[in-house]
C-alpha cells in the first residue's frame, strides 16, 4: 500500500477537482473501449513502470499501478476510465477490482487512495457507473464502525442480479448509505447475491470475532468465507494463533457460484520456506502457486523483474475442469 507516496500529489489537484461540477450518479460510464481484453483475467500490479513492449493503444507507455491490466500486455483500462464518473484525472490507484460486465462497461473496484473531493474512501466499493458504498457500511454486520480498507473483491451471485444490484444502487447517496446502512442488505437480498471481500486491518476487539487482513469476509451474512490458514497450504505458517502468521488477503478472484475452491488469490507478504510463494504470484485456494507473477509482467517487458500484484479478476465460470489447468492458457 503507497498511500502516503501519493498525498502530496493529490493535494496539488484538490483545488481544481471541487470546481469540477460532479458527475451525477446514476448517469452511465462511458464506454471502456479495450475492456474484452480482460475477459479472462485483469490485474494491477503494485508499483508503476515504463513498458518496454509494444506500446499501449493510448500511446502511453507508462502504466499505473492503477491501471487494469490483462494478458499479452494489454492495458484494459486505464485508472482515469475507471474514475470517468467523478471526473478525476489523479491516478488513485486499484487496490480491488471485479470485472462485472464488459458490454456494459460495468467494472467494480476499489483504489488505493481516498478522493481528493472527499466523496469516498480508499475503502469504499466503487463501480464504473457511479456506485460508491462506504466501507464502514460494508462491514455493518461485523459491528465495525470504521474504515478498514478494501483489498479484496469478488461478487457472488447470478450475473443479471449483480448488474441490477449496481444499477439500483448508483442512484443511491453517501448520506443515504451512512444513515440506512441496512438498506444494502435489503437489495442484497432482493437481488440474491452476496459480496465477499478482504480488508487491509486487523480488527482483533470490539466486533462478533477477530477479522484479519488475510480473512475472505462476506458482506451479506457478517461471516468468514474462508480465514487464511485454509487459503495456503498447510505446510505454511499460515493463521493465528495456532501457525503463526498472517500473510494477508491482497487479492481475490472466484466462480460466481461461490465455490471456495475455485479461490485465486494473492498475498501481502512473500514466503521463501518450503512450498514458498512471492506476493505477486497467484495463488489456487489450499494449493499454492498456480501462476507466478512473471507470467504475468513479463509480457510488458519491464526493467524491474517483479512487480507485485494489487488487484485481481478471472472469468472462472466460462470453463469447468476439476484441475483448472486451462487458466494459464489465457497468458499465451
Amino acid at each position: 500500500m503507497r498511500r502516503l507516496t501519493r498525498l502530496l500529489l493529490c493535494g496539488v489537484v484538490l483545488c481544481s477537482l471541487l470546481v469540477i461540477a460532479p458527475v451525477r450518479a446514476d448517469e452511465p460510464a462511458a464506454g471502456i473501449p479495450n475492456l474484452s481484453a480482460c475477459k479472462d483475467l485483469g490485474f494491477s500490479t503494485e508499483e508503476d513502470f515504463l513498458t518496454q513492449g509494444p506500446t499501449p493503444p493510448d500511446g502511453n507507455r507508462i502504466i499505473s499501478d492503477g491501471d487494469l491490466l490483462g494478458p499479452n500486455h494489454a492495458v484494459c483500462a486505464r485508472n482515469r476510465e475507471l474514475l470517468a464518473p467523478w471526473q478525476i484525472t489523479t491516478d488513485l490507484g486499484l487496490d480491488a477490482v471485479d470485472l462485472i460486465s464488459i458490454e456494459n462497461s460495468l467494472v467494480a473496484f476499489s483504489t488505493e487512495l481516498d478522493d481528493p473531493a472527499g466523496r469516498f474512501t480508499a475503502g469504499d466499493l466503487l463501480a464504473t457507473n457511479g456506485t460508491a458504498i462506504p466501507n464502514k457500511v460494508l462491514l455493518t454486520r461485523f459491528q465495525i464502525s470504521h474504515d478498514m480498507g478494501l483489498d479484496g473483491l469478488q461478487f457472488i451471485g447470478p450475473l443479471q442480479g449483480i448488474i441490477g444490484f449496481l444499477n439500483r444502487t448508483a442512484a443511491i447517496s453517501r448520506e443515504q448509505w451512512l444513515t440506512n446502512p441496512g438498506l444494502l442488505f435489503d437489495l442484497l437480498g432482493t437481488f440474491k447475491i452476496d459480496i465477499w471481500i478482504s480488508t487491509e486491518s486487523t480488527q482483533l476487539q470490539g466486533s462478533v470475532f477477530p477479522v484479519l487482513d488475510g480473512d475472505l469476509l462476506s458482506v451479506g451474512t457478517g461471516t468468514i468465507v474462508v480465514r487464511q490458514a485454509d487459503l495456503l497450504p498447510a505446510i505454511t505458517p499460515a493463521g493465528i494463533p495456532a501457525r503463526g502468521m498472517d500473510f494477508g488477503l491482497d487479492a481475490v478472484a472466484a466462480s460466481r457460484t461461490g465455490d471456495i475452491h475455485t479461490i485465486r488469490f494473492s498475498t501481502e507478504i512473500l514466503y521463501r520456506g518450503e512450498a514458498g510463494f512471492t506476493d505477486g504470484d497467484i495463488l489456487l485456494e489450499g494449493d499454492g502457486i498456480q501462476i507466478v507473477n512473471s507470467a504475468l509482467v513479463t509480457p510488458f517487458e519491464p526493467r524491474a523483474r517483479f512487480l507485485g500484484l494489487d488487484a485481481l479478476t478471472m472469468n472462472l465460470d466460462a470453463t469447468v475442469s476439476q484441475t483448472y489447468d486451462y487458466l494459464p492458457q489465457i497468458l499465451k
